[in-house]
């Protein structure tokens, strides 16, 4: 930290937990996926003699895997508890100095779980309102990303200190300490966006994420310094400020922009008021009347959430548009390409930085399949992909394994089986006895072979 900041721990909560790299529990894990699998298998096998579709198979494929990750989850988190006392860190939040605001502010800055076993670089979600907001948007960003529909990326909350002076773009008479956001925003640009650069390892991919009066000024911003974030996430946004003034301003720029490489997602309850929720409408009715080049929107209300509850599904929603082209192409799964395949992977980590990836399960569903289909060279590059993004886990090896194996290339499946070996010794994941005789195995047919 620099001179300027002050840091402290922030929403830490003391539980039990265990080294990272320790994993037990493994045969409850497997032998409870095992159970739940079949049912599963049994339902969608039954409903598919029903005229359900084979996506539809390959969904409960999908969900066969997720549930055994999440059964694993659980059989981890009943080990770590019985360990050793430690701390779980929700953010770090620190005091810094604005010239521009002539104050000190309250950062709160939340890292990717990964980040310190890691040398990528993340994109930032800039979040208003941060105090309040940073306890569910950690949440959902945990599960987006743990889930592959968003990349691992870095929180910065900023505490609000005057909401009206900060987040409004205009002065009102009637109304005290009002039209301050072009300060506020300056502070952003100038101040706080250097400081993060300069002291954590960011990738250039910017989100700024706003509600109510946060939801004006994150509208504002996109009109005014358009170049400063790549996707807006407007909560409930105020938009009665004075007179509907956001409104009448995005005719003029919306206008002006007949390309706007941006993401925009709205998003009110529908118990806000029909008020808000008609003030909204018009704002986005601007953005359909115009339809700039390369834009991605989405407008949504929130069945029967409120001013305040809402933010806690727009942001996941949000999130998830944003980083929708995250997701493998449909046409990967029907008709799969390696070329494609690569392509895909390669531009997400381009866009988000190399920590973007797919969910485990989807990796291994979509090579799975392929070897079913006795395309062995195409799952290799898929379950190759898998190892990279999920290196610890040992089965990723001896997938990958068993691919090398069916395609003939044993000295490779081999020396993938010892890998699996060595991390299930690390992890005490348990499954040493099967993969030495894999191993043993396939060295008694390398030397037979020579």
């Amino acid at each position: 930290m620099s001179e300027q900041a002050t840091e402290k721990s922030f929403g830490t909560t003391a539980v039990h937990a265990a080294k990272h790299d320790e994993y037990s529990s493994m045969p409850i894990y497997m032998a409870a996926t095992s159970i739940v699998c079949r049912k599963i298998l049994t339902v969608c096998v039954y409903k598919n003699k029903r005229g359900i579709s084979m996506k539809s198979l390959r969904q409960a494929s999908r969900a066969k895997i997720y549930i055994g990750l999440i059964l694993m989850a659980l059989c981890y988190a009943s080990h770590v508890l019985a360990q050793t006392p430690c701390q779980i860190t929700l953010a770090t939040a620190f005091n810094l100095h604005s010239k521009v605001l002539d104050e000190e502010r309250t950062i709160v800055v939340a890292l990717p779980a990964e980040y310190e076993d890691s040398d990528a670089h993340y994109p930032v979600l800039y979040l208003l309102d941060g105090m309040q907001n940073i306890w569910h948007v950690v949440g959902s960003t945990e599960v987006l990303t743990r889930t592959g529909h968003m990349p691992p990326v870095i929180i910065v909350g900023i505490k609000s200190v005057n909401r009206i002076r900060d987040f409004t773009p205009s002065s009102v008479k009637e109304i005290p300490y009002s039209g301050g956001g072009g300060k506020f925003l300056e502070f952003i640009s100038s101040e706080l966006m250097p400081y993060i650069d300069s002291n954590y390892r960011t990738h250039p991919y910017r989100i700024l994420e706003g509600h109510s009066l946060g939801g004006v000024f994150t509208a504002n911003t996109l009109m005014e310094r358009t170049d400063l974030f790549n996707a807006y996430i407007v909560m409930s946004p105020a938009f009665w400020w004075n007179k509907e003034e956001m409104a009448q301003k995005a005719k003029t720029f919306f206008e002006a922009h007949s390309t706007l490489n941006k993401s925009l997602y709205f998003s009110i309850g529908t118990e806000d008021g029909m008020g808000m929720r008609n003030e909204l409408t018009r704002f986005v009715e601007v953005i359909q009347q115009h339809q700039p080049e390369d834009l991605r929107w989405e407008h949504r209300e929130m069945d029967g959430e409120g001013h305040m509850s809402a933010p806690l599904l727009t942001n996941y929603f949000g999130l998830k548009f944003v980083f929708a082209d995250m997701q493998l192409p449909e046409q990967l799964w029907s008709a799969y390409d390696n070329a494609a395949f690569l392509a895909h992977e390669t531009k997400i980590m381009d866009k988000y930085g190399k920590a973007a990836k797919q969910s485990g399960e989807n990796y291994v569903t979509l090579a799975l399949g392929l070897m079913k289909e006795k395309n062995y060279d195409e799952a290799i590059t898929v379950f190759k992909r898998n190892v990279e993004a999920y290196p610890l886990y040992p089965p990723n090896y001896a997938w990958l394994a068993d691919a090398y194996e069916q395609n003939k290339d044993y000295a490779k499946a081999l020396e993938t089986y010892q890998q699996a070996l060595e991390r299930s010794m690390k992890t005490n994941y348990g499954q040493e006895e099967k993969y030495t005789s894999y191993i043993e195995r396939l060295k008694e047919f390398l030397e037979d072979k020579d």
